[in-house]
């Protein structure tokens, strides 16, 4: 391969991404890109392609590009996209320029890491987008690798422009009460997307306040939420320490915070899509408590939550020298960037399933159907799988049989879908995300049947039984990946079919519901504590790291 090319394949040579204008609907991509200086090579067309790891799915259009200008050192290309006449599908779409020999084609990568580049598409008076008549719109924006993408999606609540004159008022704010602040060490806590009071963050949090926290550890203590949360009441006790999610004061705290300590990454302490703010440079800047919402070992996810990366954090609390070892193989953090105290939410764990006959059925989420339309998530195996579960005869005969009810609990990535899952009959019923505690369905279910849910790891922490559904596992593992080997060191029974599937929950059910001798084994090695001190193990972890 020639030099230039290997070095373009190694992302040794990069272009810079101009600008990318919307006129109408019409997108206009300019980038600026080293000159070529071999006349047989050639800069041939612009690639506008699908984001995504399963090679179905995969889209991609080739786009003419323009010289507008050269001279020895560079040269500036523009391209001229009608959005309209593109089958845009959610969410994520990125560009690259083809590079070419005439046998053999390169894609550069298009990059401007410049921060008043950023700002440009976070504009208060320049809208920058495509509305089409379905409700999506399209537009320009800086993904974490700082390449100039195009986000395709339905407009959310946060796309505003109020938004943005709030956070204009909450930085005038923050550069009047920055000292003050600044001395009362904040720590934000929240959860995904800050809807939520029900995980390892609401948890931690009661805690501190229940244990005077604050005092012992030096700082203050606040949690995030929504104002119009299911969850709020449950921290009505603790009204003093709430932020309104998006309000002025949380957007004022979020930038003055020492720390953040979070469920989930800290993109979930503000709008999670949005059309651009010029603050989140600021917010990605902050050090980050990880108390993940599930333990990590069935779901690759090191490319994100790894040291350096888009989710990376400061501290990875995990839940045993097993999972510790993943991380530290997979992740990047020191050791003493990951202590084992176990989660948060374990600590008021306990079985309060005697005298119930209930099941809990809860399947995660697939990345290949987020946001997609209603008729492909339907045409899913996915979808038909569970649809077929849930109408199957067999399966009511079993329930009948047993006198045993069953709780499907879909994922809130797919809330939106929860309709075509209905079915009439009073044995199963249909929970939607966050309707109900989560804690409390899993403390009274006998048992789990999930496919690759973290949350199968509480269920097991209870000594409960679970069954893994993996009818779509090559296509699982293709895109997602496992730290577990899948078919030798899951701690319950695995099926592919639905025949599969019942067969083992029959069995279950004959048990009683109780482990078998390979999962108590099991058992000893997946947990280090089996207490109710995690919480407190978690703030002296904190405490000797930031404090």
């Amino acid at each position: 391969m020639n030099d230039f090319l290997t070095n373009v394949n190694e992302q040794k040579i990069e272009g810079k991404v101009l600008f990318a204008k919307i006129k109408k609907n019409i997108l206009i991509y300019r980038v600026r890109v080293p000159a070529i200086r071999d006349a047989r090579l050639r800069y041939a067309v612009l690639k506008l392609y699908y984001e995504t790891k399963r090679e179905e799915d995969k889209e991609e259009y080739d786009y003419p590009i323009t010289l507008i200008r050269k001279n020895r050192t560079y040269e500036v290309y523009e391209s001229v996209i009608a959005l309209d006449e593109i089958h845009l599908k959610p969410l994520n779409w990125h560009f690259s320029l083809v590079v070419t020999d005439g046998s053999q084609n390169v894609e550069m990568q298009l990059v401007n890491r410049s921060y008043l580049n950023y700002l440009k598409y976070c504009s208060l008076f320049f809208e920058n987008s495509y509305q089409f008549s379905d409700g999506m719109f399209a537009y320009p924006y800086v993904n974490g690798a700082r390449n100039i993408a195009l986000q395709y999606r339905k407009r959310g609540a946060y796309d505003d422009y109020r938004l943005k004159l709030k956070e204009r008022l909450a930085v005038l704010r923050l550069i009047v009460t920055y000292p003050l602040l600044r001395r009362k060490r904040i720590c934000l806590v929240f959860e995904k997307y800050s809807q939520m009071a029900q995980d390892n963050g609401y948890y931690f949090f009661k805690y501190c306040m229940d244990h005077n926290m604050e005092k012992v550890m030096g700082c203050k203590i606040y949690y995030v939420i929504t104002k119009d949360s299911p969850d709020r009441d449950k921290l009505a006790p603790y009204k003093n320490n709430l932020l309104d999610f998006m309000s002025i004061r949380h957007i004022t705290y979020a930038l003055a915070a020492k720390l953040f300590i979070s469920t989930d990454a800290k993109a979930h302490i503000y709008p999670w899509r949005r059309k651009g703010s010029a603050l989140i440079p600021f917010i990605k800047r902050k050090k980050l408590v990880f108390l993940q919402h599930g333990v990590t070992a069935m779901k690759k996810v090191d490319f994100f939550y790894g040291k350096g990366k888009v989710g990376g954090c400061d501290l990875f609390i995990v839940t045993s020298e097993f999972e510790k070892k993943i991380v530290l193989e997979h992740f990047g953090y020191a050791d003493h960037q990951i202590p084992v105290t176990g989660f948060a939410r374990w600590d008021v764990l306990e079985d309060k399933s005697e005298g119930s006959r209930e099941i809990l059925i809860m399947p995660t989420w697939r990345s290949w159907l987020e946001d997609c339309e209603e008729e492909v998530f339907k045409e899913s195996d996915y979808y038909k799988n569970y649809r077929m579960l849930l109408t199957d005869s067999r399966f009511y005969a079993l329930l009948e049989q047993y006198d045993v009810k069953a709780n499907f609990y879909l994922h809130t990535k797919f809330k939106d879908y929860i309709g075509g899952f209905l079915v009439n009959t009073e044995r199963i019923k249909i929970i939607p995300f966050g309707e109900t505690p989560l804690n409390e369905i899993m403390m009274r279910s006998r048992m789990l049947i999930t496919d690759y849910s973290s949350v199968s790891w509480d269920m097991f922490y209870q000594k409960k039984p679970v069954v893994f559904y993996h009818f779509d596992l090559p296509d699982y593992l293709a895109v997602h990946g496992s730290y577990l080997d899948m078919e030798r060191e899951l701690f319950g029974k695995t099926a592919k079919t639905i025949t599969e599937l019942l067969d083992c929950l029959n069995e279950c059910i004959k048990r009683d519901f109780v482990l078998d001798a390979e999962q108590e084994r099991k058992f000893q090695s997946y947990f280090k504590y089996v207490d109710n001190k995690n919480s407190e193990r978690i703030c002296q972890a904190i405490k000797e790291e930031f404090f």
